[in-house]
């Protein structure tokens, strides 16, 4: 991602009123060198991998164990560098359709200065833009829920197949965001409620 794009967005209002402000120092110091080395890969790096470019390997636990990385079959997941990552793919979806209409020099004048000349219903059907949305409402939720809760409720109400137009949560007849939240945390706590078996005989 760095020869196309060297740089991600960096939010400092997020940053400065997230869990993150109140650790350590150098706990802030080696997420931002993990996100920084995770960027440079394409957002493709393993566990171990970081460990390395870290020279901390304890260091990369901890961050995983408090929620900051998490992993998937010994990968790790980055979830606001994944999302801008799929945004810059989608922008440029948009610009090489309006280039193929005549229209590239007007369209990349525009995403230079952060706007879309791309007409609203068609930037409505692309499904990567749908999906950054989708992405970018979840936001607010992230101080109220555990990070890796919010991952999994995208993942999943943003799935759809290779012939899907639409994502799960878009086939829905209604899609309430925050109660979904409290539903799905709802059900996730029943789930992991312990579960006791009754004595099927009394013992005077």
């Amino acid at each position: 991602m760095s020869k196309e794009l060297p740089f991600f967005k960096f939010n400092a209002t997020e940053w400065i009123t997230g869990n993150i402000s109140y650790e350590s120092f150098e706990l802030q110091g080696a997420f931002i060198s993990v996100c920084a080395e995770y960027w440079n890969r394409n957002n493709q790096m393993t566990v171990e991998e970081a460990k390395l470019r870290l020279r901390n390997a304890e260091m990369v636990d901890l961050l995983i164990s408090k929620g900051y990385l998490k992993t998937k079959k010994n990968n790790l997941v980055i979830l606001f560098l994944d999302l801008e990552k799929e945004t810059i793919s989608a922008k440029r979806l948009i610009l090489s359709e309006s280039g193929r209409k005549g229209g590239l020099s007007k369209a990349k004048a525009s995403l230079k200065q952060g706007s879309s000349i791309i007409d609203k219903d068609k930037e409505e059907d692309n499904i990567l833009v749908r999906k950054q949305k989708f992405g970018d409402k979840l936001k607010p939720f992230l101080d109220s829920y555990e990070k890796g809760m919010i991952r999994e409720f995208f993942d999943y109400w943003t799935e759809y197949g290779d012939k899907d137009r639409k994502m799960r949560y878009e086939k829905q007849a209604s899609f309430n965001i925050e109660l979904r939240l409290k539903t799905w945390l709802k059900n996730k706590i029943e789930r992991n409620k312990p579960k006791f078996n009754l004595p099927t005989t009394i013992i005077d």
